[in-house]
Formats: structure tokens, C-alpha cells, sequence
């Protein structure tokens, strides 16, 4: 540990961790194979950065509309108004059928907070195999055998309650027995993220890489990485 954790993260002990944005995010070779048909090639690094920029339009649009922010998408990276909507339903199944790959040192941070004592959980808007995916992606697992462990996986198609609702909070905490005095929160949206972890009374950081976020309310950190600094872990 180093001298200790930023001032407003003082007494927390426990993580809670979206999945998308901070230990996942969409497969950049699904969708270069949407985009195929168009010509249009994206590499790792504009995929990557495509996924914020989509998570910062739900934000400025504020309301749950996943076609709008599909076309969106399709839009930014150059597709024609002509292909959007002949492409909108394979982003849809991008996002919601194929597997997420892993983030870049989330396992690595993961496993340094887990050594300094912290307790860790997800709670994700998902699609019912969020859990698998992260131990199929060595990422965490509620087991800890060969990756981090977390001690719940709240996946919103399982619990039937998603984010914001603050109740899909209250089930993380109820499982491991937590007080929300204790938790800090990091996920990737304004709208589900942030609003529904103080909903639930919940210290939040939002997981804002790009800087895309125009909200001045809370917290940014580029990524987990900068939350495990932030939390004065060294390791």
C-alpha cells in the first residue's frame, strides 16, 4: 500500500466493477467484420476508443435507446445513411451475442487489489453470461483458481433488475454482506453507472479513457488501472 487512497475514497474496502467498459469490451474483430461489406476498417485502438464514444452518446442522449446509439456508431466510423440501418441489427448482436474480449491489465488490477486486502464483485447490465465470460477470459471468477476472485457476479439478466435501478446494487451488497459506506463503484456510463451507484448511495468513479464525459459531478479515472493508484495500492 502507499501512504493511502485519495481523500474521498478514505474507508472503502470493497470494489464494485462494472463488466463492459472496465473488464470487457466488445470484440474489435466482430466488428470489423460488420463492417466488412462497407470497406471500412477499424484496428484494435479505433474499435476500443468507437466503445466509449457510444457510451458517451447514451450519456448526452439520456435515455435508453440501443439502436440510436447502433446508428450512431455505424455513422461515426464512416458508414453511408444508405447501410446504417442494413448494419444496425449486426452491432445489436455484436454487443449482445458475441463474447467480450478482456481489457488490457484488468486482470493484472484485479489481482493487485485482491492483494491488498480489497473485496471485489460485479454488477453489470448483462445478458446472463457475463460470469462465464469473465472466467472464460481469465479476468476474475467467484472461484479465484486461476485468476482474480470476486466474491458475486450480478449479471442484470439473471436478477431481473438493471442499472440504474439502485436494487441491482442492493443485491450485490446483501450478497457479500457489505456496507455501501465501504464500496466505491467504477463503470463506463453516466446513465447506468454513476446514476444508479449514488442512487444505491454508492462512492462512483467513471471509467472515462478518452475524457469524452462532460459531466463535472463526479469522479474520472482513465481506467482500473488509475483506480487501484487512486485506492493506494502500489503493487
Amino acid at each position: 500500500m502507499s501512504e493511502g487512497p485519495a481523500s474521498f475514497l478514505e474507508g472503502v474496502d470493497t470494489v464494485l466493477l462494472d463488466a463492459g467498459g472496465v473488464l470487457l469490451l466488445p470484440d474489435p474483430a466482430g466488428l470489423r467484420e460488420v463492417l466488412a461489406p462497407t470497406g471500412i476498417h477499424v484496428d484494435d485502438e479505433q474499435a476500443r476508443r468507437a466503445h466509449y464514444e457510444c457510451m458517451a452518446e447514451l450519456d448526452r442522449m439520456d435515455r435508453l435507446d440501443w439502436p440510436t446509439v447502433d446508428r450512431f456508431l455505424l455513422s461515426h466510423l464512416g458508414v453511408g445513411p444508405e447501410t446504417v440501418d442494413e448494419l444496425v441489427g449486426a452491432v445489436a448482436e455484436l454487443y449482445l451475442s458475441r463474447p467480450w474480449v478482456p481489457m488490457a491489465g484488468a486482470a493484472e488490477a484485479l489481482l493487485a487489489l485482491q492483494r491488498a486486502g480489497f473485496r471485489l464483485a460485479v454488477v453489470s447490465n448483462a445478458t446472463g453470461t457475463i460470469e462465464q465470460q469473465l472466467l472464460e477470459g481469465s479476468v476474475c471468477s467467484v472461484s479465484g483458481d486461476s485468476c482474480a476472485r470476486v466474491e458475486v457476479v450480478i449479471d442484470s439478466d439473471v436478477v431481473g433488475v438493471e442499472k440504474p435501478d439502485p436494487r441491482i446494487f442492493e443485491l450485490a451488497l446483501d450478497a457479500i454482506g457489505a456496507e455501501r459506506t465501504s464500496c466505491v463503484y467504477i463503470g463506463d456510463t453516466n446513465f447506468f453507472d454513476v446514476r444508479g451507484a449514488r442512487a444505491a448511495g454508492i462512492e462512483v468513479v467513471h471509467a472515462d479513457p478518452y475524457r469524452f464525459c462532460a459531466y463535472t459531478d463526479h469522479a474520472h479515472v482513465a481506467g482500473l488501472g488509475e483506480l487501484v493508484g487512486l485506492l493506494g495500492v502500489t503493487d
